[in-house]
């Protein structure tokens, strides 16, 4: 730091006061530290009391005592992993707050976690998602407001001071309003890639805080632009959610699912950081294989990427198959086939025992079909055997006692007639013994086995059965569909049939499956979720969020993605419309335009290339934040020397700097298959990243477009060699999610701007044109541009 800056810190008025209360705190979060190291070593100890005294006669007073020293230990824990991680920056800001009607001014510190004095309970520290924060984050000096516990709390707000605290030394402070400029958050822009995601609750901005806040009961939507802070705005609403429901849900029933593992890395670093932990992390494919119950092979997704992207002759078949699996078209025709499913199923004979009828077929179909359909199909068959069952239990007696009461009144009858004894008397006598024996016997007979014959007669057929049946099926497609067209239904049929000749699945199919498993099994309760946040979540299809919603049986969904982005849009997501319509009709939806991740003019390429689709997008707005202009640099593909050259070259001055998370995107895995075996002899610490490996910190990392989408870098190199982009939707999406992914630096390399359609855009002066002459023998090749 310059002389001059540690003096304008020094000349701050409170500086010195500033100084001592962050001493202060972090003297008292030392002292707090071993006192829970205290706690800790104390509750271990009582568990291998309790442990030992569980095998005593009062065994139930000790498992007591075992719980209650374990939960206590979990806390310990807890804390002291909390606190340990805050000391270096035990908070970011604070606040001067007097509430209505009270003559005493509140100065309360903002952090990561809350600590209060262990002896007046005074908060040395407030959690950023307290109610109280939220004035922090919203709003201006002055007269403001913010929810607590259901009322609306009001006061006057003196002061907002942000602080720059680093290895708990105080760097900077400064007094803001929402009308200053606020120099925390362009520091924390300019940062590096790698550390910044852990540092946005310091500088979350308003319309981030309103997504984060928006009410937990009801399910939220959000398009979010490249850049707006999508992904972590979604994880500090998980932390939200937790802070404020989480005596309601466990963390074990929240859900992130996340389009990769790449990504799931990517943020496994952040959760604990924001307090969160044991919250279920997975890709819709890994949790769907674990859901459905069976080991399934599935057709890779991005192999029909590539064919669509490749534009083969079966790409065109693909999509309009795909899109008609995520549409809610097919989710209707999954209901009419349930729903035939359903009445088959319904009993409609009578339940005998011999000539004794338990039940009749009308009552029990009426349970089936009315009183049980809040049960899943196929369970509804439990309740009817379950029902039968402690019917027989009871009526088995009855009709056994009638039985012998009417065959003994008859013989009582017959034996006291004034008939003289004869022999027919005699044989009537034997007869009705013998008639009363074997009815008895029937009874006791049918009844061990009337439930199971009863039951025969309703085959729960599995779901991946039924399911090969319809789609195999052009007439029950057509049967059950009220707008496939007989043509339509053959084609997905043909279609489908040569996806199960290979005994292998569709990502596209698992909705269905799962939707199915939902309606006739039920979903076991381990996959059982109650809160789901999905990332990129313009890459699901309509029936994707439908099957979710109902076999979760909670409609607490916090959805964020980008339609711009949609490289997968062939699954039918075209506008979020639908879904808040027709399938989250309680949603809140919000629009996030800002970009904070990318400069100005990194921004303003990215959208005039996204401007070329004849789509009606909203262009994203970036921060002010100037830097270079993005580089076009003409190369000569057949000069694969020169361009390796060129590549170290300008990576190097990248990481003199201190760009060091740098990233070369390809089109497609082939194209970095060819970058990666290029720059395999370079010096350069190189890695092929593919979807389920983690990124090596200091490696340059090339990856294709479609497996970038999600992340950033410090740096971006886009490099065609045999492959260009098309002016077709899918590649300028793929280009525009390549383009969004740096901070700082944009570099591109192709043997034409036309390659990169930069030709489209070249008159806008969004591009500058690199100089290669240093690497090449011959004269200046960019002139041309």
């Amino acid at each position: 730091m310059s002389s001059k800056k540690q003096k304008s810190i020094r000349d701050h008025k409170d500086y010195q006061s500033e100084v001592e209360r962050l001493e202060f705190t972090k003297e008292y979060i030392k002292s707090v530290l071993e006192m829970s190291k205290g706690n800790k070593e104390l509750f271990v100890e009582n568990l291998k009391e309790a442990f030992a005294d569980l095998d005593t006669s009062d065994s139930s007073l000790s498992y007591m005592n075992l719980l209650t020293n374990a939960q206590y230990l979990e806390l310990a824990v807890s804390e002291l992993e909390r606190l340990s991680s805050v000391i270096g920056k035990p908070y970011f800001s604070r606040i001067n707050f007097t509430s209505s009607g009270d003559t005493n001014e509140e100065i309360l510190y903002i952090g990561k976690a809350s600590l209060f004095d262990r002896v007046n309970q005074i908060p040395i520290i407030v959690d950023w998602r307290s109610p109280i924060a939220n004035v922090y984050y919203d709003g201006r000096l002055g007269n403001v407001t913010y929810e607590a516990y259901g009322e609306t709390q009001s006061g006057y707000l003196s002061l907002k001071r942000q602080y720059d605290i680093e290895n708990g030394l105080l760097k900077d402070i400064r007094d803001i309003d929402l009308t200053t400029h606020d120099e925390l958050l362009q520091k924390s822009l300019a940062g590096k890639a790698d550390n910044r995601l852990t540092e946005i609750v310091a500088t979350i901005q308003n319309e981030q805080n309103e997504v984060i806040r928006a009410s937990l009961k009801h399910p939220i939507i959000v398009q979010g632009a490249a850049g707006s802070g999508k992904t972590t705005i979604a994880l500090h609403r998980i932390s939200y959610f937790l802070y404020s429901s989480g005596y309601r849900f466990p963390p074990e029933k929240l859900m992130i699912l996340a389009p990769n593992k790449l990504f799931i890395d990517y943020i496994s670093a952040v959760l604990p950081d924001l307090g969160v932990n044991k919250i279920k992390q997975t890709t819709y494919i890994e949790f769907m294989r674990n859901c459905l119950g069976k080991k399934l092979t599935l057709i890779s997704p991005n192999s029909k990427l590539m064919a669509l992207i490749n534009g083969n002759e079966k790409s065109k078949m693909i999509q309009w198959v795909s899109s008609y699996k995520g549409s809610l078209d097919f989710k209707e025709l999954i209901d009419h086939y349930l729903k035939e499913i359903e009445y088959n199923l319904a009993p409609s004979e009578d339940f005998m025992i011999e000539k004794s009828r338990l039940m009749r077929g009308a009552k029990l179909k009426k349970l089936f079909i009315n009183e049980f359909q809040y049960l899943p199909i196929y369970k509804r068959l439990d309740k009817i055997k379950n029902l039968l069952a402690n019917d027989l239990r009871l009526k088995k007696l009855l009709i056994l006692s009638k039985l012998n009461s009417k065959y003994d009144d008859a013989l009582e009858k017959l034996l006291f007639s004034s008939r003289p004894e004869s022999e027919k008397r005699k044989e009537k006598v034997v007869n009705f013994m013998d008639s009363k024996e074997k009815r008895i016997s029937s009874v006791e007979k049918e009844s061990k086995v009337a439930i199971k014959n009863y039951m025969a007669a309703f085959v729960k057929k599995d779901i991946f059965t039924l399911y090969k049946e319809l789609m195999s099926s052009p007439e029950l497609l057509q049967k059950y569909s009220r707008t496939l067209s007989e043509a339509d239904s053959k084609r997905i049929s043909n279609y489908c049939q040569r996806i199960f000749a290979k005994k292998a699945l569709e990502l596209e199919d698992l909705a269905p499956l799962f939707y199915m498993k939902a309606k006739l099994e039920g979903i076991e309760e381990p996959y059982k979720m109650k809160s789901i946040f999905i990332d990129e979540a313009q890459d699901y299809s309509y029936f994707q969020f439908a099957a979710l919603k109902e076999g979760f049986e909670t409609d607490l969904f916090t959805i964020v993605g980008d339609l711009a982005q949609g490289i997968h849009s062939y699954r039918g997501l075209n506008s979020w419309e639908p879904l808040v319509k027709d399938i989250f009709p309680n949603a809140n939806y919000q629009t996030l335009q800002k970009s904070y991740r990318t400069t100005v003019e990194i921004m303003q390429l990215a959208n005039e290339i996204l401007s070329i689709m004849d789509k009606d997008l909203p262009k994203v707005e970036p921060v002010i934040r100037h830097g270079d202009k993005p580089r076009f640099t003409k190369i000569d593909p057949a000069n694969l020397e020169q361009i390796r050259a060129i590549l170290e070259h300008d990576i190097q001055l990248l990481k003199k700097e201190e760009l060091n998370s740098i990233a070369i995107i390809g089109r497609t895995d082939k194209e970095c298959t060819r970058i990666h075996k290029m720059l395999e002899n370079s010096k350069l610490p190189i890695q092929l990243l593919e979807e389920k490996e983690d990124m090596k910190k200091g490696s340059i990392v090339i990856l294709p477009s479609y497996l970038s989408k999600g992340l950033e870098f410090d740096a971006v190199l886009i490099l065609t060699l045999e492959e260009s982009y098309r002016e077709e939707e899918l590649d300028i999406k793929l280009l525009y999610v390549a383009m969004t992914r740096p901070m700082h630096r944009l570099y591109l390399y192709a043997s034409a701007p036309s390659e990169l359609l930069l030709n489209r855009v070249m008159d806008h002066g969004t591009v500058h044109i690199g100089d290669n002459r240093k690497y090449c023998a011959q004269k200046d090749t960019t002139s041309e541009f």
